[in-house]
């Protein structure tokens, strides 16, 4: 059993400051002005043993936990990032670097009376039922920009594996799965095929959409002008992404240096026949391609490291399989 606790802070980190829009230029302007702290813990436990004269194995688990702080910004108050020059992320002192930044919802509006109570909304230009209802997150009787809140954060809270290995004569077999937890990612692409203001082909999921009272309470209305502004950015692009992956399978086995040597005429002193497999299942709750995004997606303008965590649909990594010899002379 291996236990460790870290506790690290790095000063003159190099942010990207955002130029006023007046610019015209929405790429940041890099300066060293940022200190970030993390800290957390990493455990790991290995056990190995044994069934009789001709079975071994070992059994291996490990965590890593993480929390992320930013610590000092200079004489900024707060960077807002994004991509293309959308706010998306926000980096603050005393929370994550560059989390989720947006609207809370609260499900649908169901009827003309829901909507005649609605508070009064500076993004919307007037709500119908069917429209999505926003969460006044600071009290004061109204919707505006300062209700905008932390949705999640791109920086995974904790990192986990797990490793089996067995020999039985001349059989061996290798499993490793690896995943994360409390870790959230913007389902861009998802954003795309469910606005229901676009004309754009759409996801499946837009025929559960609400056409009357009771129909749904998560998928809005088809509009094709969103007066109630229903795509803003909000938490309903926000996903909990953890997953649990097979990462590895080997099995193998071991012709008999004996029979080798009996067939070969000592030519040869040791063969392995092995087939593997590597990324051979994923299990998650999120509705993208792949839960493991790391980076906003590089092809388009203004991505920058405060805005990671951003799905724009890239392809999954493959499946692949092996079937191989090692030989030895």
């Amino acid at each position: 059993i291996t236990a460790d606790y870290y506790n690290t802070e790095s000063d003159d980190v190099l942010l990207a400051v955002p130029l006023p829009s007046v610019s015209g230029i929405f790429y940041g302007a890099d300066s060293n002005l940022g200190s970030i702290k993390n800290s957390g813990v990493e455990l790991a436990v290995d056990y190995r043993g044994e069934v009789g004269d001709h079975f071994t194995y070992s059994i291996g688990a490990n965590i890593t936990t993480v929390k992320n702080e930013v610590t000092d910004l200079g004489d900024v108050t707060a960077i807002n990032s994004g991509i293309g020059g959308a706010q998306t992320h926000r980096t603050v002192v005393g929370e994550s670097l560059g989390h989720f930044y947006g609207y809370k919802t609260n499900g649908l509006y169901q009827n003309t009376a829901e909507v005649a109570s609605a508070l009064p909304d500076a993004s919307s230009q007037g709500a119908e039922p069917g429209d999505i209802r926003f969460v006044d997150v600071n009290g004061d009787g109204e919707i505006t920009p300062d209700d905008r809140t932390i949705l999640g954060s791109p920086i995974p809270g904790y990192f986990y594996g797990m490793n089996f290995n067995a020999n039985y004569k001349n059989f061996d077999f290798a499993l490793v799965f690896r995943g994360v937890g409390d870790l959230q990612v913007y389902n861009s692409a998802r954003s795309q095929i469910e606005d229901l203001r676009s004309t754009n082909n759409f996801s499946t999921r837009v025929l559960n959409r609400w056409t009357g009272e009771g129909t749904s309470n998560d998928m809005p209305r088809l509009t094709l002008d969103d007066p109630n502004q229903n795509n803003r950015y909000s938490d309903r692009w926000i996903e909990d992404a953890d997953y649990l992956r097979i990462q590895n399978l080997q099995i193998g086995y071991n012709i008999p240096g004996e029979d080798l040597g009996n067939w070969t005429g000592g030519f040869i002193n040791g063969l392995r026949i092995y087939f593997g497999a590597s990324n051979l299942a994923t299990f998650t709750s999120y509705k993208g391609w792949d839960p493991e995004v790391t980076r906003a997606q590089s092809f388009q303008k203004g991505a920058n490291a405060l805005a990671t965590g951003q799905d724009g649909g890239t392809g999954p990594a493959p499946r692949t399989y092996q079937i191989g010899l090692t030989v030895n002379f």
